[in-house]
């Protein structure tokens, strides 16, 4: 189906909270009341961050990580590499009152009720954002007649993103949130341990058809994840993709 195109805009807005996700992991609240910016559960924004080393502005793109029920706020989370320019200043440098060029939205990874009411959502690492936002707007919204599973595989218990928010969705009858580790996992952990993969799946998802499948996180992750539900007998046309670099 053929979603109706929202404006992007461009504005400059304020951070007004930093919250620490994960030792490598912060999400950015900025303040947005005096905007007018609508997006769908799943599009992301352009963020320009000054870099003082060279005085470029360099461009990236985030996914929002909030409902598009939460209205004066935006929030985006953001996750260190190792070799990066703009994420290490704005997990290690930025503060609070510090103010950003913002343009969008923008993309196609989109869900709403209208695609599907039942939805399949499989990330790894820093790609649960966009997936945490459809889980939000489905919580936000009361939307009881949606129902979501997520398998979110991560390296360690400590790179979980949103830990304490997943935990708490668990109590919701509509959502199923599915862990599992890749590179180890502390005493008493009772998620499953190495790659997702086609036994977890069926055993996690259950009835493979008539679902829409979401996959976020690194390009390799993604494909797998693809080539797994093709092997499955999913259809290609209920699987979208966003891949983070």
């Amino acid at each position: 189906m053929e979603l109706e195109k929202l404006p992007i805009v461009e504005f400059e807005a304020p951070i007004v909270e930093i919250k620490t996700e994960t030792p490598t992991t912060k999400t950015l609240v900025f303040d947005i009341s005096d905007v007018e910016f609508n997006f769908y559960p799943g599009q992301y924004v352009m963020l320009q961050v000054p870099y003082p080393p060279t005085g470029e502005i360099l461009k990236r793109a985030y996914s929002i990580a909030n409902s598009p029920a939460k209205k004066n706020l935006l929030e985006l989370t953001i996750k260190r590499t190792p070799q990066g320019k703009a994420s290490v200043i704005l997990t290690q440098e930025v503060k609070v009152g510090d103010r950003f060029r913002i343009k969008g939205p923008y993309g196609k990874f989109v869900w709403l009720p209208e695609i599907s009411k039942n939805i399949v959502l499989i990330g790894a690492g820093s790609g649960i954002v966009p997936l945490m936002c459809m889980l939000r707007y489905i919580r936000d919204s009361s939307l009881s007649d949606v129902s979501a599973t997520l398998l979110y595989s991560n390296t360690h218990y400590e790179e979980i993103i949103y830990r304490d928010e997943l935990e708490a969705m668990k109590g919701l009858p509509n959502i199923k949130i599915v862990h599992t580790l890749t590179r180890g996992a502390p005493e008493g952990w009772n998620g499953y341990t190495g790659r997702i993969n086609e036994d977890m799946i069926k055993k996690e998802v259950g009835e493979l058809s008539g679902k829409v499948y979401y996959l976020c996180g690194p390009p390799a992750f993604v494909d797998d994840m693809s080539s797994i539900l093709e092997r499955l007998g999913v259809d290609k046309d209920s699987i979208r993709k966003e891949k983070y670099d």
